[in-house]
């Protein structure tokens, strides 16, 4: 039987990044509805980095992924480059 092995990371993309941050399980939470959910804040301060430091990076968007043995999976796309 093959073993998987997951792993999950948010995806920093824009003009002047390509980073991946990685994810570990303290920083899923549980939500109101049951759902597990993780907070990109607390995840940025576990990275030393604030949404501040997005925005000077020009992040563009984030992809929150599940890597399961060879295989990405895109869970969710934030975009960041939107004008109000």
């Amino acid at each position: 039987m093959e073993q998987i092995n997951e792993e999950y990371a948010y995806i920093i993309e824009g003009k002047d990044a390509k980073n991946v941050l990685q994810i570990v399980k303290e920083d899923f939470i549980e939500n109101a509805d049951g759902m597990l959910d993780c907070p990109l804040d607390g995840v940025l301060r576990r990275h030393n980095l604030s949404l501040a430091d997005l925005n000077k990076m020009k992040v563009t968007r984030l992809l929150f992924v599940k890597r399961e043995n060879q295989l990405m999976i895109t869970l969710k796309i934030i975009n960041l480059d939107i004008n109000i």
